[in-house]
């Protein structure tokens, strides 16, 4: 799953979210800079959050949220939402 998106008005950044839900690997980047790396081999959480900041003088709150299923989650679907600021800006099932 990898999706982007566009954060700001003045000042522009684009965040990308990258997950691959067999081996587990998950990147937040933005502007190409890392904010987030992990390797997700166990998780209990069923809904995983990821919160930053994004610009400088132009600041928006981001928050990413992963869901996945209870069993077998590697093979179903899971799906993804990111907010700016409380506002739904993308979303993916993969």
């Amino acid at each position: 799953m990898k999706f982007s998106f566009d954060v700001g008005v003045h000042e522009r950044h684009q965040v990308t979210f990258s997950f691959d839900k067999f081996w587990g690997g998950l990147s937040i980047m933005v502007d190409g800079e890392p904010v987030h790396r992990e390797l997700r081999v166990m998780s209990v959480d069923l809904v995983k959050r990821y919160q930053f900041t994004v610009g400088v003088d132009e600041r928006h709150n981001v928050l990413i949220e992963k869901e996945r299923k209870l069993l077998f989650a590697g093979f179903r679907p899971q799906r993804c939402r990111a907010y700016v600021d409380g506002h739904l800006v993308a979303e993916q099932t993969v």
